[in-house]
């Protein structure tokens, strides 16, 4: 059972991030400058998630429990729109900042550039993008934190990024990305750095994306989590990432299969569900990138009259070959969002079991409070 002293401090965390979604205030204005002739614009905005979290970790003793208040994310926003034809975007983030590490210390990250995306559109069609751009192994690895649904991605959505040396799945490099059919068919076709190797002399990581869209597509880069009742959008997608090891490497390779349905229903609700599957394979290329089978599964209510979405989330990691270190694992979570002012300002308040083989189970709780504005 949790202490006096740890329950009653949750609930004043719970009150002082409900006294802040009270009052806070409508976040849908935008901060831009633009030329005297208006052709070219910057715009400025900022993405802030305030998170407590408690979770139950397994020691060799038995089971701890460590509390944290942190910054999940702090982000600027920039997007430079010098033609009609050519727009740069760029963002910054230090995430999860003063959150304790597991030697007791305090991530003091500095900040960082998070995403910077040139964009030249020759056309609807032909589009190049260019940068250090988030890759679209699934939906959910192309989504923007600003617009989740649930509190955060799925737990293995970027099982990918550590082995590569990348944060949160991006990488540098150039893709081309279009719309053809009426804007029913995406394509996305791009050549990335990947690991490098010794003197950079491995050759170029390669990505392809092809959805789509029975309905209402989306035309920008990043996707949306939900729209809260808004937009009907059905979407299913399909994925490769691959990049070639050196003579008697086998290289590394992921395919993936995605679903996005997010519907209105009639009187303002929404329902809004996500199904995303990755086979992921590092070779011995990236062995620490281990054979494996990673789910996740997302589904979601608004109800408009009280700005409410309740949420569910699972997701599961399956190994192709368990060790005593690499286990199989699942994650089952329980959420419930308050959009009270959209994207803009929201609070949301989530449960989660984590099931790993071999091990005893724990519980993690999540409460985050996010402000958006772009």
């Amino acid at each position: 059972m949790p202490s006096r002293s740890h329950a009653s401090g949750w609930a004043v965390c719970l009150a002082a991030a409900a006294l802040l979604a009270a009052a806070a205030l409508p976040a849908t204005a935008q901060l831009q400058l633009s030329s005297p002739d208006g052709r070219q614009t910057l715009k400025f905005g900022l993405l802030g998630q305030v998170q407590g979290e408690r979770l139950d970790t397994n020691t060799a003793t038995g089971q701890d429990r460590s509390d944290n208040l942190f910054l999940r994310r702090i982000r600027l926003l920039f997007n430079y729109k010098l033609s009609d034809q050519l727009t740069v975007f760029v963002d910054t983030d230090a995430p999860n900042l003063g959150k304790a590490n597991p030697d007791g210390s305090r991530n003091n990250q500095d900040v960082f550039i998070q995403d910077v995306i040139a964009t030249y559109t020759f056309d609807k069609a032909f589009q190049i993008d260019a940068g250090m751009l988030l890759l679209g192994q699934s939906y959910n690895h192309l989504q923007s934190a600003a617009t989740l649904m649930t509190v955060d991605y799925g737990p293995y959505t970027f099982v990918e990024s550590t082995p590569f040396g990348l944060r949160a799945g991006r990488d540098f490099g150039a893709e081309a990305r279009g719309y053809l059919a009426g804007d029913h068919v995406e394509y996305r076709a791009g050549v990335f750095q990947g690991q490098r190797g010794v003197n950079a002399t491995n050759s170029f990581r390669y990505t392809g994306r092809l959805a789509f869209y029975v309905f209402s597509p989306e035309t920008t880069y990043f996707y949306r989590g939900t729209s809260l009742g808004k937009t009907q959008t059905l979407s299913i997608g399909g994925s490769f990432d691959q990049q070639n090891g050196n003579a008697g490497q086998k290289g590394y390779s992921t395919y993936g299969a995605d679903l996005f349905w997010d519907q209105p229903v009639a009187g303002g609700d929404g329902l809004t569900v996500q199904l995303d599957y990755n086979q992921w394979d590092g070779g011995t290329f990236l062995p620490s990138l281990p054979k494996q089978k990673v789910t996740l599964f997302e589904a979601g209510y608004y109800l408009h009259a009280i700005k409410l979405q309740p949420f569910f989330q699972y997701s599961r990691e399956n190994f192709d070959v368990v060790t005593a270190t690499r286990q199989d694992e699942k994650r089952t979570q329980g959420g419930l969002a308050w959009f009270f002012n959209g994207h803009n300002a929201n609070l949301k308040l989530a449960y989660t079991k984590i099931d790993r083989d071999r091990a005893k189970t724990r519980n993690q709780i999540w409460l985050q409070y996010q402000v958006y504005a772009f």
